[in-house]
């Protein structure tokens, strides 16, 4: 366990949109295809094969929906995921290394999933950013022929409980967070911190909040709020930059 003063600090840059996962697998795809070529030419039976392209390229998809999640989990319109697959898929029937590379997408639509998209915050329970879509990839290159269907789900989740001591005019508020990414622990990237007061929102005070990591995606936080703070709101981005926002209640 590692304990420090103020580890997590207000991360501004978490507030733009992130495309770098989308622009990966973008990357990932066309080299990738390249690589295949050259394997192919070369004759070298332990060089790559169509399946492992296949593989490969699976691999892009997944890129693509972190990418979407982290955009609609910070403030992007939620249709997002079918607007960033639709380019992925774009990529894939350009590759002009292969005959053809067909990527037939659909984003989870039946509840609590909409255009492929679930946010479900300040909830009692886990709070949950998760996105998920079904594929079908298919390629074709000469007399060899790879063609997968599978489904591909991003969940972050935030668990969180606590106390509290009132103590002369200030509540002293101590929660434990837990972070895990499709349901295994995970890290934070940045962790801030906000009370609800007198009907405001306002971030607490970095030079009064500490933070206990357990380097297994749990966290505890130890800080003070004024006597009328009534709430207590967890804003958590993953090292993914997929945020999930979570309340804890301090009547």
């Amino acid at each position: 366990m590692r304990t420090r003063k103020n580890r997590f600090s207000v991360d501004r840059s978490g507030q733009l949109l992130i495309v770098a996962a989308l622009a990966i697998a973008i990357l990932i795809s066309s080299t990738t295809a390249y690589v295949y070529e050259l394997s192919k030419e070369s004759g070298n039976p332990q060089n790559q094969s169509i399946g492992d392209l296949a593989l490969a390229l699976k691999q892009s998809t997944r890129n693509a929906i972190i990418s979407s999640l982290a955009n609609a989990s910070n403030g992007e319109e939620e249709d997002i995921l079918t607007t960033n697959l639709g380019i992925l898929a774009q990529v894939f029937r350009s590759l002009h290394q292969l005959d053809m590379c067909s990527l037939a997408f659909t984003p989870f639509g039946d509840a609590p999933y909409d255009s492929g998209t679930w946010l479900s915050w300040n909830t009692t329970g886990a709070d949950v950013s998760s996105a998920c879509a079904n594929f079908v990839l298919d390629i074709r290159d000469g007399s060899d022929r790879a063609m997968i269907s599978y489904a591909v789900n991003i969940t972050t989740s935030l668990t969180m409980d606590g106390v509290y001591q009132l103590q002369d005019s200030e509540k002293h508020v101590n929660l434990t967070c837990r972070i895990y990414n499709e349901g295994l622990p995970a890290l934070a990237e940045s962790l801030n911190v906000f009370y609800l007061a007198s009907g405001n929102w306002t971030e607490v005070d970095a030079s009064g909040l500490s933070e206990a990591d357990y380097g297994n995606g749990t966290y505890v936080l130890t800080f003070p709020v004024p006597q009328e703070a009534t709430q207590i709101s967890i804003h958590m981005r993953d090292l993914r930059n997929i945020l999930v926002q979570s309340k804890y209640d301090i009547p």
